[in-house]
Order: structure tokens, then C-alpha cells, then sequence
């Protein structure tokens, strides 16, 4: 670390440079600004960086550099200044811990005795050159040169060597060596020419005037699109020029994963108005079997409005397999991601191929939040393609160069694509004439896919879809995230309207539209607008909405090379945070699980108690504020538990929390596995896991239930959430024929004790309602003693998971999953009562007697709440439901039926 009083860097510092250019007039000096606190300073050293490092001179003379002291604003001020310059000299990352500091400058220490710094610090600087010491005579150290597209480095190229830099100081011999952690990978800029399509799609400019007919022809410029040499469009020019220096490099460090996939950042005019970018979620988009984002490149504009848009690039050349790409994607992200504000969503948009990208990078990354998928490849062995792909690449050449052409009608729906080049306002005319140019303009692009897939690299693209898709088919159930499935009706390439409800079976968290007429190339019709898509299904969401911050995993010791990002709000079935359903979501759950018209027949009162006055009031407005610090739900199971969906989504609606639910784990669909052998501790059993197929369990976790534990109810309080827990489980949920509305709790206190531990406050909370509302014929005790019915009932049960083995101290409150007969009567009035909050002090986490004492006050504020609610649901006008029906529909639903006088 170089620290002190002087604020001026002398000439004869460390610098590096591209050897193919001048330099201007010797080395340039670095002026720092006004001195406000410690930095670590960051050169680049024996590598250009790119995501898989380039070698570039690296040729320090004598050191002769005075202790510095600055402000992180002044550095970035100069570092701004010399962005298009030929000479980088110095950039800071920011500040480091001290202690961190020390660690890792011994290990480095450590490593230089045995003369390999470069090997340290790790796989970005893989192929560099070794620093040279002070008394090495730069002109004995061999600059590799930089590879150059005509003579001269590629802009990209020197971006991205500002971009990248690796951690340094010098010691008192001058040997360079690390004071933190690898340096992390930025996506390069990538200029994509998309002007014209930002000042047609995202604002409404007075066009010029066009001719009607006949429409603009260059008869070369088809004739050589046709005929001639294959050539990449204006779009992605630059970007495959990137490709061709990233290659070179490659084979001068004789590293060929230099080549790999590129995540990148396009460049383009956007919409005046629109807000920072770095405001706003990122959003990767990863292409299809051509590799580019040819097929997307039009919703860039219309998506840099909402997204901070990043692309993946495959370059023709790359032979990485499946999972080698999804892993360096997966590094990549997480280094983008990682010095974001956590409060930013990640979505990843995948395209056909792409798709299976997304859906295995979802499961490998912790940071994404949401996937969208259009016409993903899962399908891809249902298809013609297994059978009829390999036969493409042996064509001969010229029926190769006509592939795109004759193909473009199953793969894409070309006149949609051309009528991006349209606007309903023209008159008819017009617009016929540029329909017709718009579909000359498409030649050049399909030709260029002769470039993107020549027959070698479209042969090693179809290996990809079928390793892929054997990966992601048998895996599709663990996909956390929520998922927003595009499916064109009309795709001829793959299956993907019938495949969009096996998705929806099989994915947790996955909803599906299908867009009428759509084909495979669904990005690039001009009917189809993502961003619209995502406004209308409500999914678009510009800011987490998490049951609790969320915070980077601890680096994984001192000397932790990687610093990961924030974890995302997709923790479902988990005690980690999760992220809240938008509007739209929650109206979507409650009329797929009939809790909207649950509602209309039982029209829920809820009502809580204040505090200090002890008044029952109407609504929540007397709990804890949400975010106050960690809460405890307590209270009854009514039969069947029909009555806790509807609560958890009042707090929803009213106050923006979530409760999360400690559920048992076969409510969760979770099954026991032959695995290891059973543990006599309380908790559930350690051979369970969770099966794909319930949706219910599904359901459950996508509002915060988790399996109930000691452990998951510690993490949930001590992170502060809103915990929900009813003491007497599966057996007070499953009642027999005389304990209507009565508790059946297990005598061990242990909730109380953990929620005093971590200073949680107890809410304790009655709900009546839902067993008037049912006929119980039979009950547990009934059932078991029929005849041939009882014994398979007894051995059902032993296949059941148990939730709290230990626990429970008599036969009486053993859980057993026996469901009662009932019958449906007309349904009564749903009352919810939520007692006055009890605060809890840590010092009373150790004294048995106080703890039973709270245990006992708990359970008695319980049978009060019961007490209270059923004494005064008789003063209700509207109990009934038919009064209750005929006053809110006289309103027209947008009034709720009074209740009984507080």
C-alpha cells in the first residue's frame, strides 16, 4: 500500500502500453488531486487485460514514485481524462481492508520466493510476462505484441485494456505484488450502429419523405450479397473485428480459452430522457445458434429504456462444450454483477439456444433474480433437427450459401421482420413500398449467417443443443427463479407452443404466453415488443423487493481471489431472502389456487391490537412495522388450514410483507429418500428432498414457507423477517370430531426460547371461520378403525417425513397425515384477531421457568383471541352469506360488508 502526504506521481513511475503505437513524447505523468484518505493503486502489469488477458509490454523503469495520498473521486476524475488515450497508467479500485491487506501481502510474499507472482494472481493473468524488478534492464524484457485488426489496435481493444487492471504496489526491492483480491472482469464496450432504429422505435420523428415506387434497388449490392463473398453486416461488425483480436491473442498466449464466449456491453444512441443506465436491472441477453444477438438485435433500443443490456458473444471459432461455456459465462456474470448496487435486479433474457444457457446459468449463479425465455430449446430432441442438422454442413458451398435464404421462412417470419420498416399512419401504398424494402434491407443479414455458421461451426453448434438440452431436461425442476416463458404459435423450427405447458408443469416458478402467429424469430418481428410483454404480464420490476437486505457470501478466507456478488431474491424453499410477487403475480397465484373466489364467499375481517392501549382496532395498522427488526406469528390451525393462504396474502396487499411460513416439509411435496439413515434429533428428517411435481409445495415456498426447523426459524429471525409458525402442526390442522376451535399445542416451549435468544417479538393471533364452514363425518380415530382401511392408513404413515421427531411428548400430539371426511356447508365468515405484541429480552433465553412462563402467556392471549372472536362474530349483520353477498354485489365488489362494533 502506498500511502503518505504527497499527491503527485512522478514521471518515472510503472506504466504499460500498446508497443504498435507512439507514444506521446515519452511516458506521461499522473496527476492526483486533492489528498482525502488511503487507496490502493492499480496498474496494469504484464497482460492486456481482456476477459482471458492479452500479453502487452510490461517495462517499469527505475522506480521513483513518492508515497501517495488521494480521493477515490480525484483518481476517477483523471482516470476519465485519459480514456482514449494510448497510455494507461494508473486506475483505482477503490479502498481495502487493512487486515485483508496484510494477509494477502504475505501470501504474495510467500509466492515470490518461489519466483511466481503471476501465478497467484491467478487465471487472468495466465500468460503474461513476469514483471521485471527494478534492476532489470528494460530493454531485455520481450513486449508480446498486441494483436491489431490492419495495422493498428482495435478502439475495443484499448477499452478494454482500461477496463481490466490488476492489483499492485511495489515493496522496498520493487518487485510488484498483491494487495487484493484478482481484479474483476468487466464487459468490454461494443459499438452496434443501431441509430436509426432508436430515433423510429423510441420516439415518433416526422419522416422525410420516401418515394412510392419503385423503392430504393442496388443491384450490386444484392448481386454481392447473392452471389458474392459472405460479408458480417454494419450491426456487428466491430464485434467480430473484437472476436478476430481476441483469437490472435489467444494463440500468442497460448491460452485458446481467451476465445471462449464474450459477455459485452453494446453501445448505442439512447432515448432522450432516459434514465442512467446504471440505475437501472441488468439484463443479459444470450443468442441462439448463431452466437451474435442477430436475432434480437431490434428490441436493443426498446430494452435499453428499462435495462441496463449487456449481450453474449459466441465467435464462430470457439469449440468450448456445453458446460465449459455455461462456467466462464457464469464467472463473467458474476463479475459484472458484483460491484453493482444489490438492490439491482438480473434478469437473463435466453433465445432458443440461449435458453438453455439461461435455464443452466440460473442454477449455476446465485445473483439472478428472473429468467425470460423465448422459444427456448428444450425441445430440441422432439424436433426434425437431431435427424436433419447433419446433414447441412456436407452440402456443397454454393447450396450451403443459398441455406439462409431458403430457410428464412421456417426460421423466421420474414415479413414481419420487414415490417419494422412500416408505419400504420403511411398510406397503403407506402407502406407496401416499404414493406418491399424492408425485405431487400433483411438480405444482407441473412447472408451474413454464412459468416456466423459456416458448416464446421453450425455442425459443433447442433453437438450444443443436444448436450444441452440433455442437461437442462434433467434439471428443469431446480430452476428457483421466476420464469417468464414466449412461445410463437407458429415456430416450424421446434416444438414450442406444445412445449410451453410441459414448462409450466415442470418449473416451480415458470408462466408462459404464447404470441399468436409468432415463429421461431421472435425477437426480430415487428409486432412483438418485449418490453410491452413484460409491462402486461407484470414482470418487470426495477428494484428487489426482498423479505430482508441482502448481503455477498463471506469471501471464503483471506486470501479469496473472487469477489462474488449480492445473492439474488430467488432463495425459494430456502431461509434466505425472497424476493415479494409483483401485483400482477399475486393476482395471477390467487386465481390459479381460487383464493379470489375464496375470498368473495368469506370476505376475511382482520383485525389487530394495540399495543398500548390494548384496543382491538380494524386492519393490521397496530402490528410492528415491517423492517422494525424480527417478528413471530404464533397461532391456531384451523381444519384443514384452509385459512392461512388468505392471511398471507392480506399482509401482502396491506403492508408489503411477506410471512414466512415454517410448513411441514410433506406440505412442501418433500418425500423421504433411501439416502443416509435417520437422526433421533427434532427437526425434519435428514433423508427427505424435494419433489418437482408438487405444485402445491411449489406454491407454498413462492410465499416464503420454508421447511420448519430450529435451524430455518433461527436464520429467518435473526435476519429479521416475518415469521409465521402454528405450534400445533399437522395434528391441530387435522382435528378429531370434538376439539373445534381448541389448541392442541405440544408442551416444550422451544420457539419461545430461540425468539427471546435473538430478541424477536411474539404476535399471538386467532382465526375462526373455516370449521363452521365444514361437516366433519369422520375423523382420524374413525377412519383408523375401519377394517382393511385402517391397517393401509398405518402403513402409509411410515412412508411419511416427520417434522418434529423429539418433539412432541405424547401419542395424542404425534403428527399423523389421516385426513378427516367432511362436507362442505355454506361458507361462514373468515375472522382474523391478532393479539397486543409481546416483547422479548435474551436474558430470559436461559431461564427455563420464564420461558415456560411466556410459553403459557402466548398460548392463553391464543384462547383469549378465540374466545373474543367467537363471542362477537354473533353481533355481525353480514355473518351470514347471503346478506354478505347481496351488500357487496349492491356495491359492485368494490366495498367490503361491515362487521360487529369494536
Amino acid at each position: 500500500m502506498l500511502t503518505g502526504k504527497h499527491t503527485a506521481a512522478q514521471p518515472g513511475g510503472l506504466q504499460t502500453h500498446c508497443p504498435q503505437r507512439q507514444l506521446l513524447k515519452g511516458p506521461l505523468a499522473l496527476a492526483l488531486r486533492a489528498p482525502a484518505g488511503r487507496f490502493p493503486i492499480v496498474l496494469p502489469v504484464g497482460q492486456c487485460p481482456l476477459s482471458r488477458g492479452w500479453p502487452v509490454a510490461a517495462t517499469p523503469p527505475a522506480l521513483d514514485v513518492q508515497t501517495l495520498e488521494s480521493s477515490e473521486a480525484a483518481v476517477k476524475d483523471v482516470a476519465s481524462d485519459m480514456h482514449d488515450t494510448d497510455v494507461v497508467e494508473a486506475v483505482v479500485l477503490g479502498n481495502c481492508d487493512s487486515e485483508d491487506d496484510s494477509v494477502v501481502r504475505g501470501e504474495v510474499e510467500e509466492e515470490e520466493e518461489k519466483g511466481d507472482v503471476a501465478a497467484f494472481l491467478g487465471a487472468s493473468l495466465s500468460g503474461a510476462a513476469k514483471p521485471a524488478r527494478q534492476n532489470d534492464d528494460p530493454a531485455t524484457v520481450a513486449p508480446l505484441p498486441l494483436p491489431t485488426i490492419g495495422g493498428t489496435a482495435t478502439s475495443s481493444a484499448i477499452r478494454m485494456a482500461e477496463q481490466v487492471t490488476a492489483v499492485i504496489s511495489a515493496t522496498p526491492d520493487g518487485v510488484v505484488a498483491a494487495t487484493s483480491p484478482l481484479p474483476l472482469r468487466q464487459a468490454p464496450e461494443v459499438e452496434l450502429p443501431l441509430a436509426a432504429l432508436v430515433g423510429r422505435r423510441m420516439t415518433d420523428p416526422s419522416r422525410s419523405p420516401r418515394p412510392f415506387f419503385p423503392p430504393p434497388l442496388d443491384l450490386q449490392r444484392l448481386s454481392d450479397t447473392v452471389l458474392g463473398e459472405p460479408t458480417i453486416g454494419p450491426i456487428f461488425n466491430e464485434l467480430f473485428e473484437l472476436s478476430r483480436a481476441r483469437q490472435a491473442a489467444a494463440g500468442a498466449s497460448a491460452n485458446p480459452a481467451a476465445a471462449g464466449p464474450l459477455l459485452y456491453r453494446p453501445r448505442f444512441p439512447r432515448s432522450p430522457g432516459s434514465p442512467p443506465a446504471s440505475s437501472l436491472p441488468l439484463l443479459v441477453y444470450l443468442p441462439g445458434i448463431d452466437g451474435t444477438g442477430l436475432a434480437a438485435y431490434r428490441q436493443f433500443p426498446l430494452l435499453s429504456a428499462c435495462f441496463d443490456l449487456r449481450g453474449v458473444f459466441l465467435p464462430p471459432e470457439d469449440r468450448t462444450p456445453f458446460h465449459g461455456l455455461v462456467e466462464s459465462l457464469a464467472q463473467q456474470l458474476e463479475d459484472e454483477v458484483a460491484p453493482l448496487d444489490p438492490s439491482r435486479p438480473v434478469y437473463l433474457l435466453g433465445e432458443s439456444f440461449g435458453g438453455l444457457i439461461a435455464l443452466e446459468l440460473a442454477q449455476r449463479v446465485s445473483c439472478v433474480d428472473r429468467l425470460i425465455l423465448v422459444n427456448p430449446a428444450t425441445s430440441f430432441d422432439r424436433s426434425l433437427w437431431p435427424s436433419l442438422g447433419p446433414l447441412l454442413p456436407a452440402l456443397p458451398p454454393e447450396l450451403y450459401r443459398l441455406l439462409p435464404l431458403a430457410l428464412s421462412p421456417i426460421l423466421s417470419n420474414p415479413l414481419s421482420m420487414a415490417a419494422w420498416n412500416t408505419s400504420n399512419t403511411d398510406p397503403l401504398p407506402q407502406q407496401a413500398v416499404d414493406l418491399l424494402s424492408g425485405l431487400l434491407y433483411l438480405l444482407p443479414e441473412l447472408s451474413s449467417l454464412q459468416v456466423v455458421l459456416p458448416p464446421e461451426t453450425l455442425s459443433w453448434r447442433l453437438q450444443l443443443l443436444r448436450e444441452g438440452a440433455e442437461a437442462v431436461n434433467a434439471s428443469l425442476g431446480k430452476v428457483r427463479q421466476r420464469t417468464l416463458l414466449l412461445v410463437g404459435e407458429s415456430d416450424l423450427v421446434i416444438p414450442s407452443a406444445s412445449e410451453a405447458p410441459r414448462l409450466e408443469t415442470v418449473m416451480p416458478r415458470c408462466q408462459a404466453k404464447v404470441v399468436r402467429g409468432g415463429s421461431h424469430a421472435l425477437l426480430q418481428e415487428a409486432t412483438v415488443d418485449l418490453v410491452r410483454l413484460l409491462q402486461e404480464e407484470d414482470f418487470y420490476v426495477s428494484r428487489r423487493n426482498l423479505t430482508s437486505p441482502n448481503t455477498p457470501a463471506a469471501a471464503a478466507g483471506a486470501s479469496a481471489s473472487r469477489r462474488k456478488p449480492a445473492p439474488s431474491g430467488a432463495g425459494f424453499g430456502t431461509p434466505a431472502p425472497v424476493e415479494l410477487p409483483t401485483p400482477g403475480e399475486l393476482h395471477r397465484a390467487a386465481d390459479a389456487r381460487g383464493l379470489t373466489a375464496l375470498r368473495r364467499l368469506v370476505s376475511p375481517i382482520f383485525l389487530s391490537t394495540d399495543e398500548a392501549s390494548g384496543r382491538v382496532q380494524l386492519g393490521l395498522e397496530a402490528l410492528p412495522r415491517p423492517g422494525s427488526g424480527p417478528v413471530l406469528f404464533v397461532g391456531n390451525h384451523q381444519l384443514l388450514a384452509s385459512d392461512m393462504p388468505l392471511m398471507v396474502e392480506e399482509f401482502i396487499k396491506a403492508r408489503g410483507q411477506l410471512l414466512r411460513g415454517l410448513a411441514h416439509p410433506v406440505a412442501l411435496g418433500m418425500t423421504k429418500t433411501d439416502a443416509s439413515p435417520g437422526r433421533s434429533t427434532s427437526g425434519p428428517d435428514p433423508r427427505v428432498t424435494a419433489s418437482e411435481g408438487s405444485r402445491f409445495g411449489h406454491y407454498l415456498e413462492t410465499f416464503g414457507a420454508v421447511p420448519v426447523s430450529g435451524r430455518n426459524l433461527y436464520q429467518l429471525l435473526r435476519q429479521g423477517e416475518a415469521v409465521l409458525l402454528y405450534p400445533g402442526g399437522v395434528r391441530e390442522a387435522l382435528k378429531l370430531r370434538n376439539e373445534q376451535y381448541k389448541l392442541v399445542w405440544p408442551r416444550r416451549a422451544e420457539f419461545v426460547r430461540m425468539a427471546c435468544r435473538l430478541g424477536a417479538t411474539l404476535v399471538p393471533f386467532a382465526a375462526v371461520g373455516a370449521e363452521d364452514s365444514v361437516e366433519l363425518l369422520l375423523d382420524r380415530k374413525d377412519l383408523m378403525a375401519v377394517p382393511g382401511l385402517g391397517d393401509w392408513l398405518r402403513q402409509q404413515q411410515k412412508g411419511m417425513v416427520m417434522a418434529r421427531r423429539g418433539v412432541t411428548v405424547s401419542e395424542d400430539v404425534d403428527e399423523s397425515f389421516v385426513f378427516p371426511l367432511v362436507a362442505p356447508k355454506s361458507p361462514a365468515r373468515f375472522y382474523y384477531l391478532f393479539g397486543a405484541p409481546i416483547r422479548t429480552d435474551p436474558r430470559f433465553a436461559e431461564d427455563r421457568d420464564a420461558v415456560s412462563q411466556l410459553y403459557g402467556q402466548v398460548q392463553s392471549e391464543v384462547e383469549r383471541c378465540l374466545e373474543y372472536l367467537i363471542r362477537k362474530r354473533d353481533q355481525d349483520p353480514y355473518k351470514d352469506l347471503l346478506p354478505r353477498l347481496l351488500y357487496e354485489a349492491s356495491w359492485g365488489g368494490r366495498r367490503q360488508a361491515p362487521t360487529f362494533t369494536l
